[in-house]
């Protein structure tokens, strides 16, 4: 007995610990002192997940608030940090002002708005990186970011995230290197911090034009047609001729991007602006080094400016031609006076297609001989793909000149936007590989890229040997999606390698076919859509007798036994 009641005392005795251990521990995670914050930091690269990565928060309050209202203790306009900067910056004076390369100064009495501070704060990190600051500040301490489902790892989750509790204020957030990233400031209870690392400075800023928002995919991409124009808005900040004197906009090296033209929208005064007049779709393509497209000078004004720049597709490459998804952006890089650089880029512009394979006989042999229009639904009309690489509007395809529009063949990969359709390569690196067959399979083979996302495009038979309306329109979507592996690689799911009718059977005779890579969407040209439906009704029949011959053996089991 006594033992039983031992026993009882003690799981009572050890659930109350367990429940006091689970209060104290929400308590401590919940419940933070008055004086902090809870972050949230994302991380990402022009809209990617920046994972695996170690960032940390240092509270600058104390400094900011001093150089800001000119009342710098003593102490610290004697130090070692203080004269430093003075020398680093050939700004020796007697009354131990520190003036900084954009013309701004810092001293007792001297006092700066928040607008400013931004530029001051990032402006002394260059000079000496974190000693005046943290002379200032009286503390150089710095709180890492946690892994949110791991708290034990220093580093961003598969979404690019971090936490920390923080002490409210000014705050500066640092790479693993102690580098500067951004200034921020920390004030309500909890607080998200969003960090895209080529675009820090807000001064200077790209947004996607209102006819790109259809086109979007996740991590801020977008999947463009080839055959278009795309305009971007920059806005520059009425500030930033303090800290720059010019703005470039670059095209990367073999830019699958080109530059069109540039035009002031507001504050016209404000920017003197000069482009490349030797700009062209090879010569982007072929310059191993950045290519400046145009520069803007930036005069003293009291207003914003904005700007529209309108790019499109570099069709001059071959990589456009090589059925995989392209990334490509342009960016805006400050010239600042004190030598460093800020620099803003457009989101990601995709190029993505489709593949089709002709078959005949229920999808177990390739076929030969098809002849589409290229369409898209568009409310209650259509839209066909002319010779002319224009959209042309039609009521009813019934009206569509066939003269007039791009018939798509087998064999043929075509890049919308360019003269002519290209033969598919043959994929020599197949160890059995046969020319001759491969030439023959090819035939069946249709390839289109550079379509731009959408869910109502449609191929339409005009070879007049299909038997209805019906088997004539072939569906399909053009979309890219990117996400991380278990690995944590970036993987990307589209319309080359994800179809939405994919071929099967036959599929791994395709000379260039590569499993999860570059896939194939079948077009039946035999009106299979029919024989499918009687072999249907085949298995089903076939399945029905199967299911009245157990019955039957069943009953005449029971009855046997019941003899």
């Amino acid at each position: 007995m006594i033992k039983k009641i031992n026993t009882k005392l003690l799981i009572l005795f050890c659930t109350f610990i367990l429940a006091f251990l689970v209060t104290e521990n929400k308590v401590t995670a919940n419940t933070l002192p008055p004086d902090q914050t809870s972050v949230e930091l994302q991380v990402t690269n022009n809209g990617i997940p920046v994972i695996h990565t170690s960032y940390s928060a240092m509270n600058i309050d104390r400094a900011y608030q001093e150089i800001k209202s000119g009342n710098i203790s003593l102490k610290a306009r004697n130090s070692a940090a203080w004269i430093l900067a003075i020398q680093n910056t050939n700004s020796i004076t007697r009354d131990g002002v520190i003036t900084l390369s954009n013309g701004q100064k810092i001293g007792q009495g001297i006092t700066h708005t928040d607008e400013e501070m931004n530029s001051i704060i990032s402006g002394l990190i260059n000079v000496d990186n974190l000693s005046l600051i943290s002379e200032i500040n009286q503390s150089n301490t710095t709180v890492p970011f946690l892994n949110p489902e791991h708290v034990i790892y220093k580093f961003t989750n598969s979404k690019g995230l971090a936490k920390a509790n923080i002490e409210q204020g000014y705050t500066l957030i640092l790479d693993n290197n102690n580098n500067f990233i951004k200034l921020t400031k920390i004030q309500n209870s909890s607080e998200k911090v969003a960090i895209d690392l080529v675009n820090i400075d807000n001064k200077i800023k790209f947004a996607a034009d209102n006819k790109l928002s259809t086109l979007a995919t996740n991590f801020g991409q977008y999947v463009v047609g080839t055959n278009q124009k795309f305009s971007f808005n920059l806005s520059i900040n009425k500030d930033m001729w303090q800290q720059s004197g010019n703005i470039n906009l670059v095209l990367p090296p073999k830019s699958n991007l080109s530059f069109d033209s540039i035009e002031v929208l507001k504050n016209i005064d404000a920017t003197a602006i000069v482009t490349n007049p030797t700009l062209n779709d090879t010569l982007v393509f072929n310059s191993s080094e950045p290519v400046i497209a145009a520069n803007i000078a930036l005069n003293p004004t009291q207003s914003d400016i904005l700007l529209r720049v309108t790019v499109h597709v570099n069709l001059e490459g071959n990589n456009v031609s090589t059925n995989k998804p392209i990334h490509t952006s342009l960016q805006a890089i400050s010239v600042n006076k004190d030598g460093s650089s800020s620099i803003a880029s457009t989101p990601n512009l995709i190029i993505a297609g489709i593949n089709f394979a002709m078959t005949k006989k229920n999808s177990m042999e390739f076929a030969q001989g098809g002849k589409f229009i290229l369409g898209k639904s568009t409310g209650s009309t259509y839209e066909v793909y002319g010779k002319n690489n224009k959209w042309n509007k039609f009521d009813d395809l019934s009206n569509v000149q066939t003269s007039d529009s791009l018939i798509l063949e087998g064999g043929d990969r075509y890049v919308l936007g360019s003269e002519k359709p290209q033969k598919i390569p043959l994929d020599v690196s197949k160890f059995n590989f046969s020319e001759k067959n491969s030439r023959k399979i090819n035939k069946s083979l249709i390839q289109i890229l550079g379509l731009a996302q959408g869910n109502d495009y449609f191929l339409y038979r005009v070879d007049n040997h299909s038997s209805s309306d019906l088997d004539k329109i072939f569906k399909f979507s053009i979309f890219s999606r990117s996400y991380f592996s278990h690995n944590n690689s970036l993987m990307t799911d589209n319309s080359l390698n994800n179809p939405t009718e994919p071929l099967v059977g036959i599929v791994g005779q395709i000379p260039d076919y590569v499993a999860g890579a570059n896939e194939y969407n079948n077009i039946s040209l035999d009106s299979s859509k029919d024989d499918l439906n009687k072999n249907k009704l085949s298995i089903f029949g076939g399945i029905g007798v199967i299911v009245v011959l157990v019955l039957l053996t069943s009953i005449l089991i029971v009855k046997q036994r019941w003899l």
